[in-house]
């Protein structure tokens, strides 16, 4: 059993896998292009799950420019291996402190990837560095899911995944929002490996609050990337924040 690692080390190896497939990206893309976006920065750009579809759908503009931020050098070896045309730009680094210093006019956070940072500070500093490198009319697009904190406890959950068994066992702080888990993953080849992870939840009110300190509005706000309505039983939402003129 291999334990310890980093959520990059753990997951790169299955991210495609497992995750892959988790939305129609042909609707991502999508919604993104209709936002006309020529220099896109995605934080937490992991394999290029979404950065190299839309920079395909981008590169006949001839002008555009996209960069993925990712501390995880695991991740970004293989989003590297995938990008036979460079039409990705790497960064190496962390999504709060080391932000090209450069205009965009599309910043992207999906799946979750805000909660990653550990604690809303830090949240609040990541899109307000963001917000400090948006163009006056470029927008940041939060994808992320909504959980009721109330109801949220501690549990395990058994499910395949391909030739994959995990059992994922999750504890949930609602006070701090922090939810601690790991899965223990066993390959149908005998393979075993504990894949451990954290992220810290903040709702939709608390992201529209840290925006709103950055000098952001809350534009739109889609209860999924099919842009259905958001709602009170929608447990996702994509929100379209924009800078205050």
């Amino acid at each position: 059993m291999t334990t310890g690692m980093s959520y990059g080390a753990a997951f790169a190896d299955v991210y495609d896998e497992w995750y892959g497939a988790s939305d129609d990206i042909d609707d991502v893309v999508s919604l993104l292009c209709e936002l006309h976006p020529r220099c896109v920065l995605e934080l937490g750009v992991g394999t290029g799950r979404i950065a190299l579809p839309l920079a395909a759908r981008l590169a006949p503009l001839g002008t555009t420019r996209v960069v993925g931020v990712d501390e995880s050098g695991e991740m970004l070896g293989l989003l590297e291996s995938k990008d036979g045309r460079g039409l990705v730009t790497l960064v190496h680094g962390d999504m709060v402190d080391d932000l090209p210093d450069e205009t965009f006019d599309l910043v992207i956070l999906s799946y979750n990837t805000l909660f990653n940072l550990d604690g809303v500070e830090r949240q609040r500093r990541c899109l307000a560095n963001a917000a400090e490198r948006l163009d006056a009319a470029g927008a940041i697009v939060v994808d992320a899911c909504v959980i009721d904190e109330h109801a949220a406890a501690d549990g395990t959950v058994v499910e395949r995944r391909g030739p994959w068994t995990l059992h994922t066992s999750t504890r949930f702080d609602a006070r701090t929002g922090s939810l601690d888990g790991v899965i223990e993953s066993r390959h149908d080849d005998g393979r075993s490996v504990a894949r451990p992870f954290r992220v810290v939840y903040s709702p939709p009110r608390r992201i529209d609050e840290m925006c709103v300190s950055a000098g952001l509005r809350l534009d739109r706000r889609f209860g999924s990337w099919q842009r259905h309505d958001f709602d009170a039983d929608s447990g996702r939402h994509v929100s379209i924040y924009r800078l205050v003129r």
